[in-house]
């Protein structure tokens, strides 16, 4: 479902662009007719704004914009976290900020990370705290859907997600409808277990979406009202979502949201109308056979992390390293025996790491070995080091290594 799904919408986009001589620039990408969030992706994952991209190329940035907007859709908590984190606790402020750039819906969840950052005045940024703050936005609107709302703050909580895969099967702007199973991934990932049990429940394997407004309202179902139980030790997060508008969801966002998505010429429906959902689900028990065991098999195509987790790891765009990161890498890769390197300190450098590393970044940033070579025997009488000590010799021979290899690879360079 999700495959033909993707690549419809890769089609469509497809066609609404002109590649004259198999290139495009951005600033054709931009007065295209591509939907907002999608040109939005393409302009931060295009290195070069300048120079144009080859098709090629861009199929493979639209491709991940595609399954990169499906995924945050579906799961707008976990997808910022791997995207924002993937691997490492903790990630420079001004990293974050132009992570949080690729993201253009659910703006209640960036609104509330970026006044975090700024009202503490925050230097790094850690995966629990963003972790904690979601949970803490997640509680708050919990509350307003369950015991403070009406059903028009449920319905904003849906529209985007039933707009959004309005066309993933037969629906049309008075009945949309979606498949069960993105609901239930939809509300685990907002941690609403009990809406998630209600959905999981339901007699149907797609459903209407007054009928999902009707699971969110705890009336309806006849549960016990009880507040959702996330919460956070961190009394700074909690000062900033207190300081949050208590109208997280309103009409009028959860429209400009939707209008990134519908075409120009679509409009919004002021309200979804009510409609019989039993005279429809009355109709749906005539189907034909064959079509209702058809509905079982679609629901094999999901995993846990529905069918594009696997792939999330190629969307995300390398991580720009400072050149202070490269040169540290650049040492670390040089000096990779961690035997050797030990020795190396412990000998030539009495110890003292700092001083190490002080002492290497400035022969690499030499031009050539032969002004490097000078330096090293400064520092070789500096440090009283015997020239022929083994640990002496390994450091000149690490150090030499680096600019042979640079002396090869531009050689190469220019010979293409």
């Amino acid at each position: 479902m999700f495959q033909d799904f993707a690549k419809r919408k890769f089609s469509d986009y497809l066609a609404l662009l002109e590649f004259p001589a198999g290139r495009i620039s951005l600033r054709q990408i931009n007065g295209s007719s591509l939907p907002p969030y999608i040109i939005s992706f393409l302009e931060y994952y295009i290195p070069n704004h300048n120079l144009p991209i080859d098709k090629k190329d861009f199929r493979e940035i639209l491709n991940k914009a595609i399954i990169f907007n499906i995924n945050y859709i579906i799961k707008p908590k976990n997808t910022i976290l791997k995207f924002v984190f993937a691997d490492v606790e903790t990630r420079p402020v001004h990293y974050v900020k132009q992570r949080l750039r690729f993201f253009q819906f659910y703006g209640y969840y960036l609104t509330q990370i970026l006044d975090f950052i700024d009202f503490n005045d925050l230097e790094v940024v850690s995966y629990n705290q963003i972790e904690h703050l979601i949970n803490e936005v997640n509680k708050k609107i919990y509350e307003e859907i369950s015991f403070e709302g009406s059903d028009s703050h449920r319905l904003n909580l849906v529209k985007l997600l039933y707009y959004f895969f309005h066309d993933l099967g037969d629906n049309n702007p008075i009945n949309i409808k979606l498949p069960r199973k993105i609901l239930s991934v939809y509300f685990q990932d907002k941690g609403y277990m009990e809406i998630k049990k209600r959905v999981d429940s339901f007699f149907s394997s797609e459903i209407f979406i007054q009928e999902a407004i009707e699971l969110m309202d705890p009336d309806t179902i006849k549960s016990p009202r009880k507040h959702n139980d996330i919460g956070v030790s961190d009394q700074f997060i909690k000062e900033i979502v207190s300081k949050a508008k208590t109208d997280l969801i309103n009409k009028e966002t959860a429209n400009r949201e939707v209008e990134k998505i519908l075409r120009p010429e679509d409009e919004i429906l002021p309200e979804i109308p009510a409609i019989n959902i039993t005279i429809i689900r009355e109709q749906e028990s005539k189907l034909p056979e064959i079509e209702k065991s058809r509905l079982i098999i679609d629901e094999e195509i999901y995993s846990d992390d529905l069918m594009f987790a696997s792939q999330f790891n190629d969307i995300t765009p390398p991580v720009q390293l400072t050149d202070d990161e490269k040169m540290k890498r650049t040492i670390d890769d040089l000096f990779c025996e961690e035997s050797y390197r030990k020795r190396i300190i412990r000998q030539m450098f009495k110890k003292d790491e700092f001083m190490f590393s002080h002492a290497v970044r400035g022969l690499l940033q030499k031009e050539n070995w032969n002004e490097a070579i000078i330096e090293v025997e400064e520092l070789f009488e500096k440090n009283k080091v015997d020239y022929f000590s083994e640990e002496a010799v390994k450091f000149v021979d690490i150090i030499q290594s680096h600019y042979v290899k640079d002396f090869f690879e531009t050689k190469d360079n220019k010979a293409i």
